[in-house]
């Protein structure tokens, strides 16, 4: 090859590297996109009005932002926030009156608040909670990039989501109840408009439950409802019930009446909201459940 054409040739290489280079070098924190939602700064100021929203924000470490909150939103760090009202349909006056940028929300937001709260010039972000453990961390880094921009925001959220992931199995190995190699077996009862539910494949509640070590009886199931038949076949060792009602429901039915767990006094309330919690609050709720599955190894 000429060298002439050679040496124009590298020339345009070094010119179009440089550019390259300068281009991922100028990569700026805003304005951050996500879905149809634009936010242009980072914002000072925001309201939470969804508990598990509310959880991992303060995970991450976020919290500081918040000057809002809606009556749902109800751990005891972000009491002192004052409440904007319901999660369905807050008050946008309200909203408006404490300087909010930036409002996360599920989609159970009425619509019609949603459009007024952005004619008032606020951002409203609405993320639905996660199922399985790569969509939770994906919530974390969405969460994070806007509170704190494409790149540091991005990387704060998917720190904080591996210090929890590392944490939960840490709180799980510390729980020395595997010393006989027993195989235990766990499920999770819920009522849901009268119909009696659990936690089935892909769902963040089965991800708690394999984290105390025992197995979900219905890890695998199609369908997230209970059939007594196949509860009583199964036959947990350990029930994490969402209420009384629900530990008084399998504890009356005739059909389940001889489940090991009830015997043998293995079944135990965990609120829905607490292991449905995808920030700091699922450590609690951990703890809670292996101290209630294994006392000696906690009072050892």
């Amino acid at each position: 090859m000429n060298r002439k054409i050679l040496s124009a040739l590298i020339a345009v290489m070094i010119i179009i590297s440089s550019v390259m280079f300068t281009s991922c070098g100028e990569k700026k924190e805003y304005p951050v996109t996500l879905g149809q939602t634009v936010i242009e700064k980072e914002p000072e100021k925001i309201v939470v009005l969804t508990k598990n929203l509310a959880d991992i924000i303060s995970t991450i470490g976020y919290d500081v932002k918040m000057v809002g909150r809606s009556d749902e939103v109800t751990q005891k760090g972000v009491q002192v926030v004052p409440s904007m009202g319901t999660a369905h349909s807050p008050s946008v006056a309200s909203m408006d009156e404490v300087g909010a940028e930036v409002i996360f929300a599920d989609s159970t937001l009425d619509p019609g608040i949603k459009e007024k709260l952005e004619k008032k010039g606020m951002d409203v972000v609405i993320l639905d909670t996660a199922s399985t453990p790569k969509q939770v961390s994906g919530l974390y880094k969405k969460i994070g990039r806007v509170l704190g921009g494409d790149i540091t925001g991005t990387q704060e959220g998917r720190e904080a989501y591996a210090k929890l992931s590392d944490t939960l199995k840490s709180v799980r190995e510390a729980a020395n109840n595997d010393s006989n190699n027993i195989v235990r077996t766990i499920t999770y009862l819920y009522i849901d408009n009268g119909v009696l539910k659990t936690f089935n494949q892909n769902t963040w509640g089965s991800t708690m439950l394999g984290l105390t070590g025992a197995i979900n009886v219905f890890k695998t199931a199609e369908t997230d409802v209970v059939d007594n038949a196949a509860l009583s076949l199964s036959n947990p060792d350990f029930i994490f019930c969402a209420d009384k009602t629900t530990q008084e429901y399998i504890a009356s039915s005739k059909s389940l009446k001889k489940l090991n767990a009830l015997k043998t006094g293995a079944v135990f309330i965990i609120p829905y909201d607490d292991i449905t919690m995808q920030g700091n609050t699922a450590l609690t709720t951990l703890e809670t459940m292996l101290r209630n599955m294994y006392p000696e190894d906690f009072n050892s």
